[in-house]
């Protein structure tokens, strides 16, 4: 069977596949503090509030057309209501110069399903939790309006430039949480 080139393949399938290990990794760090103690929901918080930072103040300087809503208002929200501070440290994002916005905005806007997935675990499980980020409805309004782009082909002479803006934020999602639960293990 000859090896997968993409062909034919819609951008979301596309990121979707060849980020798979970078956005399980990233799910696996995280899906045990949204269900654990508030203080484990208080650090997934912090990281969520942490790595969009970065990336909605990059999003900000470089004038993004159509960018994603900013979440860290929500996320703040949040974590006063748990007594919890803001993280004063927000790591910059600088994907590389060739990666196409497109990607990081997937990223960010996919993270809207996955708030979904996690606010009906909060509700099976009866945890009572701040989620005005995760139920928040402008992120899932942007997704929605993604799809129609999201759903065309991947052209094979822009698939580099998207794959390399999604892994940059996949890879600083998951640096600011490697980095962030390594502190608090401390």
């Amino acid at each position: 069977m000859p090896a997968d080139d993409g062909v034919g393949r819609t951008i979301r399938n596309y990121l979707r596949s060849e980020t798979s290990v970078e956005h399980t990794w990233l799910d696996e760090r995280l899906g045990a503090l949204v269900t654990g103690d508030v203080e484990d929901y208080a650090a997934f918080l912090a990281i969520q509030y942490r790595a969009r930072k970065g990336i909605e103040r990059w999003l900000e300087q470089h004038c993004i057309a159509n960018a994603p809503p900013p979440q860290t208002g929500l996320i703040a929200r949040d974590l006063r209501e748990l007594g919890h501070p803001l993280p004063f440290d927000t790591p910059d994002f600088t994907p590389p110069a060739s990666a196409q916005t497109l990607g990081v905005c997937w990223v960010l806007a996919g993270s809207a399903l996955g708030n979904r997935a996690v606010l009906a675990r909060l509700a099976k499980q009866a945890m009572s939790r701040p989620v005005a980020f995760l139920s928040g409805p402008r992120m899932g309004d942007y997704w929605r309006n993604m799809l129609p782009i999201l759903e065309r082909p991947a052209p094979p002479n822009e698939r580099s430039s998207l794959l390399g803006g999604a892994s940059a934020a996949f890879a600083h999602f998951n640096a600011v949480a490697a980095e962030s639960l390594a502190l608090e293990a401390v």
